[in-house]
């Protein structure tokens, strides 16, 4: 089972997890966030018990409390588990990708991945509500994601440099995450993840928004 790296401990005690000092500790705290994650992915994490996740981790309810004050702490470190897991995914997409497809495939990840974990989103925005620090593993996600694009876009040779606007790029992406976020969280329609229209539509208002011109 692949467990998060070191370097996210400091993350994990912004979201108020007592660091792990030992590795057995560490481990065992690991199993508990990778396990509350996947059940996450499938039910309202309202829904779910210590003692449902301590009994799928094969440990006590004392040994739970001795890495996590409450489930809050445990979902936010849910959180920045599931940014970090998406983040190498998502970027990827967009430096590989030739640059004329690069929004098209993101975008059908995306949708992929806010509809697939309805579930998991929907807690992360109540969890954001009682904290609203507990939603910036994805705020950064998102301004990482979005400087990884600026990089693709200076480098190709076919667009204008001169209408290359990084404040309009930073927001195309903003606009691309309240969309979806918007969309798990109200479905206001009249499109859904189900329309295949809704990524194309997508697309279209990051490039109006961006602005970008191409080289005749």
């Amino acid at each position: 089972m692949n467990t998060p790296s070191d370097d996210l401990d400091e993350d994990f005690e912004r979201a108020g997890v007592p660091r792990a000092l030992q590795s057995r500790s560490r481990l065992l705290r690991d199993t508990l966030i990778r396990i509350s994650l996947d059940i996450a992915r499938r039910r309202s994490f309202d829904d779910v018990g210590i003692v449902e996740i301590c009994g799928q981790a094969g440990c006590s309810t004392g040994a739970f409390y001795a890495r996590f004050p409450d489930k809050l702490t445990l979902f936010k470190a849910v959180m920045v588990m599931a940014a970090a897991e998406s983040r190498p995914l998502l970027e990827t997409i967009v430096r590989e990708t030739p640059f004329a497809d690069i929004l098209d495939r993101l975008l059908a990840e995306q949708v992929r991945r806010f509809d697939g974990q309805n579930a998991f989103f929907r807690s992360a925005f109540r969890v954001s509500l009682v904290d609203p620090e507990a939603w910036e593993p994805f705020r950064r996600n998102a301004r990482n994601l979005a400087s990884v694009y600026l990089e693709r876009v200076r480098a190709e040779p076919g667009i204008v440099e001169e209408s290359i606007d990084e404040g309009r790029i930073r927001f195309a992406f903003q606009v691309m995450y309240g969309v979806l976020n918007n969309t798990v969280s109200n479905q206001p329609g009249p499109y859904t993840f189900a329309d295949p229209a809704f990524p194309r539509l997508l697309g279209i208002a990051m490039r109006e928004t961006m602005g970008l011109q191409l080289r005749a």
